[in-house]
């Protein structure tokens, strides 16, 4: 073949092929596909082209060549820009691709579109300088690729090195570049990983063969690449270029050895990077320590937590054998007819409750830089203690107020024909500390509006009320790890909401009220359908479900409490560390178990060759995330075999804990694909809203929340409530009826679609959708 005009046209197998005549992209795939990498051919339209700004004679004769020269195929024209993928700045988006162009003209258009992307104002914005740098255009055949991505060698936020990071998309991956469609995403390192699947189009062979591309790309120029790529009937390179601006690659991977203990472990779901050997050896401990009081009145041995490679998963212990579920139904039985779950609730509010919170009171008045290090060292001790013991309480108490509320839903189910959707609104709006952090968080908003300079300098009442607003609601866990930071420890995280709650001009008040209103009129409808027995059968099932209802959350909020008194003693601990030399960070003491802590504390020796180690285990955990499940899942001994053997009445005394777990059960999700306009969940919280999508992972990104979005999330804590009151409706990934979030929505009044499967994996941010807390439905209206 002759091509017309050689210094506008070059080709990818020319040998030399110069960056200022070819632009980077395409003069660095010369050189891989010369070196033998699977990049499709390719025709260059150089540089000198478009440094003589116009479409002469000679540029129109060249890109007629082209054409000539691909025939009829479809083709990709792509930007190669001189100053594209540096080591600096990669300009990453900043230049146009066209793709599916055919024919002389389209191809015109089409350089056209890139030609004019090099003067666009927002490449000079991302350049910092308002020179007009060289471009040339690369045109190949366009792939055609049932799937395409993008993969990086090292993590491109945290730097760590080892692991390759693959996103998939089905078909041409400019949906994926422009963030039309959310990505399949694997971790590779030995094996692949997939960690989120909206579309799974590869499979783990495949994936393998797209790391293996992408590792050869980094050997050949010796520095962590980012790759794009294509899958036809095997990979094709499709661009690669170094990284840019990669954070430090921290610890080097030290591995975790690690055994997988029988039964059926499913990773777990607030866990969302590895687990701090500190947490593992207090928090973790104590459930495992005290999940068997959960069960106290319920078919289950109890929940245990295991550290399987860095990270959390768990398991629920089923009972032995049939002989022992027999015997818990005779414990439950006799337990029932003396009212012992009662019993406990009277006992939470009247002797519990109040002792734990004498006892964080006295803690909070405790100045820890201020004790010497015995006294130090034994109030670390104490708190231990007390966390251990509110932990206990929440699940004992949690666990029974269940069977107690359950009570109202048999009552409700044989008098009325009720299920959970009619009888929750009778639970909805009453007194308790699941809901109190969001609605006080008003107060302060009401303070702020008078004048909002105090959102950025607290003073006078505000400041005040501001302080005594941490000390009540902030000092709690929020997440599942002592390592993070208690609501408390993110001040000015606090004062965004409160700018958030004065912009948004929500009312919480006004919505509790409306949930007040809402239990009333059902309440009422409910007693205007009873009379005599029945109607006194329902007051009496009522008032005890109304006073148990909201002890699950009750009691996990003082056992957060007493938990992030724990981590401030750990920190003061740590701080002296530091100020001795034996710690370089204070945030290494969780690092540490609490036993090398105390014992650190105690000998004044070093323990920074523990840290290192430590850190590096943790930099392997990261780059090994553990796969969804280990083990088969067993049933256990046949409840239903026993419960057939009960006389009715001892039957009749089962019933409340038998309804509650049938409404407990969490979705299990329906799964909508990548480009559905149609999202389906459990219905949650009634209502119907529309808004834009901000999807939140982590407490970590709470900030990008703003007032009225749609908060997608894979699932809340209570310590979200305080979320609550700025949003407009919320969709989880997983939950049931009786889940957090569901629970949270209600009192707030926002609608609430839950188990949807995977809405953080195909919904975007700034998307807008429909939520519909009704019918469960969520609709995608705008999916571009």
């Amino acid at each position: 073949m002759t091509l017309t005009q050689p210094a506008l046209v070059r080709s990818l197998d020319e040998p030399g092929l110069e960056v200022a005549e070819a632009g980077r992209k395409a003069a660095r795939l010369a050189e891989l596909r010369q070196a033998g990498f699977p990049v499709p051919p390719g025709l260059v339209l150089t540089v000198a082209a478009f440094e003589a700004g116009e479409f002469s004679a000679g540029v129109l004769a060249a890109l007629r060549s082209i054409v000539d020269h691909f025939g009829e195929v479809p083709l990709a024209v792509r930007s190669s820009g001189v100053a594209e993928d540096g080591d600096e700045q990669s300009h990453a988006g900043q230049y146009e691709t066209v793709l599916g162009v055919s024919g002389f003209d389209e191809l015109v258009a089409a350089v056209r579109t890139c030609w004019e992307s090099a003067d666009a104002a927002r490449l000079r914005e991302y350049r910092g300088r308002a020179d007009r740098p060289g471009l040339a255009v690369l045109v190949q055949p366009l792939v055609p690729a049932v799937a395409a991505g993008v993969a990086f060698t090292a993590d491109p936020v945290t730097g760590a090195r080892g692991t390759v990071r693959v996103d998939a998309v089905p078909g041409l991956g400019d949906q994926l570049v422009s963030g039309r469609v959310a990505p399949d995403e694997w971790a590779v390192t030995d094996t692949p990983v997939l960690i989120r699947g909206p579309h799974e189009v590869l499979d783990a062979e495949q994936v393998a063969r797209v790391a293996e591309l992408a590792r050869r790309v980094e050997a050949e120029a010796g520095s962590p690449q980012d790759i794009e790529w294509a899958w036809t009937e095997d990979v094709v390179l499709l661009q690669a270029r170094p990284i840019t601006a990669l954070p430090d690659a921290g610890p080097a991977q030290i591995p975790v050895e690690f055994e997988v203990p029988p039964g059926f472990w499913l990773r777990g779901g607030y866990t969302l990077k590895p687990l701090s050997p500190m947490n593992t050896s207090t928090l973790i401990r104590a459930v495992n320590r005290t999940s068997s009081n959960l069960f106290t009145y319920a078919f289950g041995e109890r929940v245990e937590v295991r550290n399987l490679g860095g990270w959390s998963y768990v398991r629920i212990v089923p009972l032995a054998s049939v002989d022992a579920v027999r015997e818990r139904a005779d414990e439950v039985v006799a337990a029932g007819r003396a009212d012992k779950h009662g019993e406990i609730v009277d006992r939470w509010y009247g002797e519990w409750l109040p002792g734990l919170r004498a006892a964080l009171t006295g803690i909070r008045s405790v100045v820890l830089g201020e004790l010497p290090g015995p006294g130090l060292a034994a109030e670390l001790d104490r708190r231990v203690e007390l966390a251990y013991e509110a932990q206990r309480l929440h699940f004992l108490v949690g666990g029974v107020s269940s069977m107690v509320w359950g009570e109202l839903g048999v009552v409700c189910r044989d008098l009325l024909g009720w299920g959970a959707g009619e009888i929750l609104p009778m639970l909805t709006g009453l007194p308790g500390r699941a809901a109190e952090p969001a609605r006080e968080l008003t107060g302060l908003a009401r303070l702020a509006a008078r004048d909002p300079g105090v959102l950025r300098e607290p003073a006078g009442e505000f400041a005040e009320a501001f302080d005594a607003y941490l000390v009540e609601y902030g000092q709690r866990c929020l997440g599942a790890d002592l390592a993070e930071p208690s609501l408390a420890e993110q001040p000015r995280l606090v004062l965004s909401l409160i700018r958030d709650r004065l912009d948004a001009g929500t009312d919480p008040e006004a919505a509790a009220a409306a949930a007040v209103a809402e239990r009333e009129e059902t309440v009422a409808a409910a007693r205007a359908r009873l009379s005599g027995a029945d109607l006194a059968r329902f007051d009496r099932a009522l008032a005890r479900a109304q006073r148990a209802f909201p002890l699950r959350d009750d009691t996990g909020f003082e056992a957060h409490v007493a938990w992030a008194q724990v981590r401030y003693a750990l920190r003061e601990m740590a701080a002296r560390l530091v100020s001795d030399g034996r710690l370089a960070d204070v945030d290494d003491i969780f690092l540490l178990t609490l036993d090398e802590a105390r014992a650190a504390f105690a000998s004044g020796a070093a323990q920074h060759d523990l840290v290192s180690l430590r850190a590096g285990q943790q930099a392997w955990s990261r780059a090994h995330l553990g796969p969804q499940t280990y083990g088969e899942y067993q049933s256990g001994p046949d409840r239903e075999a026993v419960l057939a053997e009960l006389a009715p009445a001892d039957r009749a005394v089962l019933e409340p804990m038998l309804w509650i777990d049938s409404v407990s059960e969490l979705g299990a999700g329906h799964r909508a694909a990548a480009g559905d306009r149609l999202l389906r969940g459990t219905a949650a919280s009634a209502g119907r809203y529309t808004g834009v999508v901000r999807v939140v992972i982590s407490e970590r990104e709470f900030a990008k929340l703003r007032p009225g979005d749609v908060l997608v999330c894979p699932e809340t804590t209570p310590q979200w409530s305080v979320l609550f009151g700025g949003i407009g409706a919320l969709i989880t990934d997983t939950g049931g009826l009786l889940s957090h979030p569901s629970i949270l929505a209600r009192e707030h009044g926002i609608p609430a679609v839950v188990a949807t499967g995977n809405a953080t994996e195909v919904l975007r941010d700034g998307q807008l959708v429909t939520v519909d807390g009704t019918t469960g439905a969520v609709e995608v209206l705008d999916a571009s």
